[in-house]
């Protein structure tokens, strides 16, 4: 009797354990998957963090960025017929007399405020020899600016709204340096007029240099990305997760004219190019 009753104490202590054990594999597995999820669970989560940080980033830099629009008038002297005031007894011959035509040309662009009492950056080709600039902002109000001055070796220009609130929603300037490629992009502008339109894409190179189209001057330095930017984005802001400002969009490699192919390119924002901006508007603000 003693030795079975020891046997079976042996039996139901083994079962216990066992039972144990199973218990605590089962434990050990539900907490690892708690803490560390399977690749098809965390994707959701991942997803719409990376979802939240653009829909943050373009709430937070839209209200900045504005139209810039430009007016240039032409004068052309030609030779002409002017039928309704010649008169042939009086006026000499041949009919024919120098005329004036005048057409005006304008065009469109975007740009960036960067100080509450309207200060706006933008690239010095959309405003360059322009007669007349103003700016609309993201509440549809309209604003004629001055040209406060021009970095002309970095292609930008820093334009000041006239009779502007003082009160005016501005963009943080980043650091293009720190930037990586394959980091996250994301272009804000007016493309084709269309305001307040957001593409994102990467940081596809640094330091590239382009020539522009027949022969005309380098651009160095440049941010590659292919977040789409097309016409009327130029002197838009290339913005990083953050909310920073690393680029300003510049232009677009475009084989047959037509538009975004996936390779932009931007001003990179870092240390030198804050520097000239700051002495731009130091000196605007001691001529006042």
């Amino acid at each position: 009797m003693s030795n079975a009753h020891t046997h079976t104490n042996a039996r139901s202590l083994l079962a216990m354990l066992c039972l144990s054990a199973l218990l605590g594999g089962l434990i050990a597995v539900a907490l690892s998957a708690a803490l560390h999820p399977s690749p098809a669970d965390a994707a959701p989560a991942s997803a719409a963090a990376l979802e939240s940080s653009f829909t943050a980033v373009a709430a937070r830099v839209s209200p900045a960025v504005v139209n810039v629009n430009t007016e240039k008038e032409i004068r052309q002297q030609t030779w002409g017929f002017d039928i309704f005031n010649f008169d042939p007894w009086r006026d000499p011959w041949p009919p024919f007399r120098p005329q004036t035509r005048v057409r005006k040309l304008t065009s469109l662009g975007s740009g960036f405020i960067i100080t509450p009492d309207g200060y706006v950056l933008t690239n010095a080709h959309v405003i360059g020899g322009a007669d007349t600039i103003s700016v609309t902002t993201g509440d549809d109000k309209t604003y004629s600016a001055n040209l406060v001055g021009i970095i002309a070796d970095k292609d930008l220009a820093v334009i000041k709204m006239i009779d502007g609130p003082t009160d005016l929603p501005t963009v943080r300037l980043g650091d293009a340096d720190d930037v990586k490629v394959g980091s996250w992009a994301i272009a804000i502008g007016s493309p084709f007029g269309f305001s307040e339109t957001v593409t994102v894409g990467v940081i596809s190179a640094k330091g590239r240099v382009v020539r522009q189209a027949r022969g005309r001057e380098e651009m160095r330095d440049l941010l590659q990305t292919d977040a789409a930017i097309n016409f009327g984005n130029s002197g838009g802001p290339l913005v990083n997760t953050a909310g920073e400002v690393v680029g300003i969009n510049q232009a677009i490699f475009s084989p047959r004219g037509t538009g975004n192919i996936g390779i932009g390119f931007a001003i990179p924002v870092n240390p030198d190019t804050k520097a000239a901006i700051d002495k731009a508007i130091r000196a605007s603000r001691r001529r006042v």
